[in-house]
């Protein structure tokens, strides 16, 4: 093979694999320690409550979990435990549906590159209560 044609296949190979979309993409966050971001859409119609997402290491992985605030007074409620293998990091690849009520809330996410989750809670007296915990095949 001359030279010529190999450079030629190199930078080829070379851009190929440097303009290639990732297989895996993910959308991660670096959280400060203390720091809870609101999801998409996360603030109840209400404005009672808020759903925000917090995680621990230098891509957000360690620990994460989505809460439920309240919204008026900034007080964590606890975790949403169903919200679980993310494989986005950042608050804005969680998003909410609400109730035009307030009285129920629809989480979706990925699990995987065309995996989707979904959580549907009801809140009552100040809690979340999962209803519905499916995955979504896109």
């Amino acid at each position: 093979m001359k030279l010529r044609t190999f450079l030629h296949l190199t930078c080829a190979a070379a851009a190929g694999l440097v303009l290639a979309p990732r297989a895996h993409a993910t959308s991660i966050y670096q959280y400060k320690p203390d720091e809870y971001v609101q999801i998409d859409s996360g603030l109840s119609p209400n404005g009672q409550y808020s759903i925000r997402a917090h995680g621990e290491g230098e891509i957000g992985a360690d620990n994460f979990h989505v809460y439920l605030f309240d919204a008026k007074t900034g007080r964590k409620i606890g975790p949403l435990e169903e919200v679980v293998n993310n494989l986005d990091t950042s608050a804005d690849m969680v998003s909410a549906r609400w109730s035009d009520d307030s009285r129920f809330v629809s989480l979706t996410y990925r699990i995987d590159r065309h995996e989707y989750a979904e959580v549907r809670y009801r809140i009552e007296k100040g809690r979340a209560h999962c209803i519905k915990n499916t995955n979504k095949k896109h």
